[in-house]
């Protein structure tokens, strides 16, 4: 099947989706397995599973050791690398066309017999542990950890997605494996080659068997939205500054409404020439930096803005942001504020396209958790056709009647933040 723009997709076999975009002009293809599970389909007991079984699949097969698994990879000249997130876990290559059979290959081995070594788990629990203190000591991961928290917690889209040390301290071979088996599943997953490509070429290559039961695709709880604001402090006295971030829950990747959305997100704080940065940074000289965000999730999403500035700032800081989203929701855009942040969504979005590897990931991401994929021409056409109208409607129903949610890192305690976060 055709989706536009060179992409197929197809069903091999075996029950495994299978996705393509063939580029004229490469040598080389990047390849992806997706997964559709991460920190959110975690309970409690089990945070930071997904991320631990991302990092077992590297260390051994009934056929390899980890440090054999990694000189193949290098010996065909590929580069891999796993991650996890708050919905995916992935295991992506970067080759030549001429490895790409040997890599499948070696890729659909790491995801059908990996051993889960007990030594190997102890070892790479230590290495997570190390993974988990750099984001404790980096107040950026940090603030983000907390602000996810406080938007979403107690629901899992609120736990940290590397998890926590006494959870996987719990956690044996057996019930690991036991995880992996249940929830990376066939009708959970998708394997995406974007490049020098073939659809019939790749799905001759792939195992008849890929060791990966069917089942079927998992329900998701969808978080409540949280009527009260939430705020969390982690007080740092070895940090000068402040790091702040305050936001509200939104909608997810399937409503139409994050066209506008990420318009509002650029106009506000998604540039140089943003309102936020020419208030805070070059009218009033109170932060050095200064952005907005959205981060879209099957079913909610966040929307808000971060910033970093001195304690004794904090609260001009407030007052110039909740001051400067008045303004808008109430007096308008201003002329040709809508055209610029169209002009910068598209030049990001194609910037972007010319990396294989970043259409291979926006591939998996949106073929395996959005209810419609658009290819990138539809998405521009989508941003083109927003009206000024839509945007302030938005806008008006995220900051006129909702809390922000917020979190601080730095030399700050709550009964600094109180006067700001409960006015």
């Amino acid at each position: 099947m055709t989706t536009g723009e060179g992409i197929r997709e197809d069903l091999t076999p075996s029950g495994l989706r299978v996705v393509t975009e063939r580029i004229p002009g490469f040598l080389s293809v990047a390849l992806g397995v997706f997964f559709r599970q991460g920190s959110r389909d975690e309970g409690k007991a089990g945070n930071g599973t997904s991320h631990l079984i991302e990092h077992m699949l590297y260390k051994g097969t009934k056929r390899r050791s980890s440090k054999q698994i990694l000189a193949e990879i290098e010996r065909l000249g590929g580069i891999s690398d796993g991650f996890t997130s708050k919905e995916i876990t992935g295991l992506t290559i970067r080759c030549l066309t001429d490895s790409m059979k040997p890599l499948l290959k070696l890729l659909f081995e790491m995801l059908g017999s990996s051993v889960f070594d007990a030594a190997e788990l102890r070892k790479e629990k230590r290495v997570i542990y190390e993974e988990m203190r750099s984001a404790q000591e980096d107040p950026q991961d940090a603030v983000f950890d907390r602000f996810f928290d406080a938007c979403f917690s107690p629901h899992p889209m609120g736990y940290p997605v590397v998890g926590r040390r006494g959870v996987l301290q719990r956690i044996g071979r057996d019930r690991l494996l036991e995880i992996y088996k249940k929830n990376y599943t066939l009708s959970d997953s998708i394997l995406v080659a974007v490049g020098d490509v073939h659809e019939e070429e790749l799905t001759a290559l792939l195992p008849k068997r890929t060791g990966l039961d069917r089942s079927v695709r998992k329900e998701r709880l969808a978080p409540e939205e949280k009527k009260e604001p939430v705020s969390m402090v982690q007080t740092r006295s070895d940090i000068s500054q402040v790091y702040a971030v305050m936001g509200r829950q939104t909608v997810g990747i399937n409503s139409d409404d994050r066209f506008p959305l990420a318009l509002l997100a650029t106009l506000l704080g998604g540039g140089m020439s943003s309102r936020l940065f020419s208030l805070l940074r070059e009218d009033k000289g109170l932060v050095y930096t200064v952005s907005s965000f959205l981060d879209l999730f099957e079913d909610s999403g966040i929307s808000g803005f971060y910033f970093i500035t001195e304690k004794s700032k904090l609260h001009k800081v407030f007052s110039a942001i909740e001051g400067e989203l008045k303004r808008l929701t109430r007096k308008g855009l201003r002329k040709g504020e809508l055209a610029t942040a169209k002009t910068l969504t598209k030049s990001s979005l194609l910037l972007n396209m010319e990396s294989i590897s970043h259409r291979m990931m926006r591939l998996g991401h949106w073929k395996l958790t959005a209810q419609r994929f658009r290819t990138i021409s539809e998405t521009i056409e989508a941003f083109e056709k927003v009206s000024a109208n839509q945007v302030l409607a938005v806008a008006r129903e995220l900051y006129d009647s909702k809390p922000f949610h917020t979190s601080f890192v730095g030399s700050i305690t709550e009964r600094d933040t109180n006067p700001l976060t409960r006015r």
